[in-house]
């Protein structure tokens, strides 16, 4: 369903859903909007995911990270996104070494 992401009942949120736009002045290229909103669907919020990871890999190539999204590095991702956006917050990411805990936050950071 709309923004589910595991159980029944859950709603996912995230700020990078939203494309970017063009200024009718100058015609240059704006980023998108930040809004926090549910998430629409896992698809196209996993498809957002990735466009962010295509582009971070083509802006660093020397970093270039091959990530699979699946739910639950999804639902990761938008937690650590969250966290990193808001003031005076912070996160402990605790899990096995190799587990993607630094590639997920690094792409959190860049989107």
């Amino acid at each position: 369903g709309a923004g589910m992401i595991g159980n029944p009942g859950d709603m996912w949120w995230a700020d990078f859903q939203r494309d970017g736009t063009e200024d009718p002045v100058t015609g240059e290229a704006l980023p998108p909007a930040k809004v926090y909103e549910p998430i629409v669907s896992v698809d196209d919020i996993r498809e957002k995911a990735e466009a962010c990871l295509e582009a971070y890999n083509f802006h660093y190539p020397s970093k270039a990270m091959e990530l699979v999204l699946f739910d639950e590095a999804l639902r990761h991702l938008m937690k650590i996104n969250r966290a990193i956006q808001l003031k005076r917050s912070s996160c402990m990411l605790v899990g096995v070494g190799g587990s993607g805990k630094q590639s997920l936050t690094r792409l959190a950071a860049y989107i």
